[in-house]
């Protein structure tokens, strides 16, 4: 629900009280979205001013104004929409594959109660990995290419 200052104000169905906490609150919700605001901001700057400056490598960090740059041109010549698509698709199979996986695996668990017990330690140790790292394993085990993302999703997606 957003508040309206004015209409609060001229409410006659608040207490006195409540007006004030909820102009207190519509001041306070104020400040964070500007605090938000400079911070988001202030990072934009210190990126690009580190990478003008050299003191941050824009080769492999990119700059602000070179992604706008970029996003701009690509989507004069439209190839940023095909990207985005395969992105897409990427990740709607990831996620499904996920859902099937996790919820094939929970009914087997669920029913063998002996399996669970067997595997509990394996999927300990699963869990414990950083899922994230194995991404330059999977490149290099299956190449750099749409595969290897959807394998890399579902190995971060997957809790067992």
């Amino acid at each position: 629900m957003k508040l309206n200052k004015k209409k609060l104000l001229n409410s006659t169905q608040l207490s006195p009280t409540h007006k004030a906490y909820l102009l207190n609150y519509i001041k306070k919700m104020r400040n964070v979205r500007i605090y938000q605001i400079v911070i988001i901001v202030s990072f934009l700057l210190l990126w690009e001013v580190t990478t003008r400056l050299g003191i941050v490598d824009s080769f492999i960090f990119s700059s602000p104004s070179r992604v706008i740059r970029c996003f701009l041109e690509m989507a004069a010549d439209g190839s940023i929409f095909y990207h985005i698509g395969v992105t897409l698709i990427e990740t709607f199979i990831s996620f499904s594959l996920v859902i099937i996986i996790g919820i094939l695996t929970a009914i087997v668990l669920w029913w063998n109660d002996s399996l669970a017990k067997v595997l509990e330690p394996y999927l300990v140790v699963l869990n414990s990995l950083p899922k994230s790292a194995l991404a330059p394993v999977f490149i290099v085990w299956l190449g750099n290419n749409m595969k290897t993302i959807i394998v890399a999703a579902v190995s971060v997606g997957i809790d067992l």
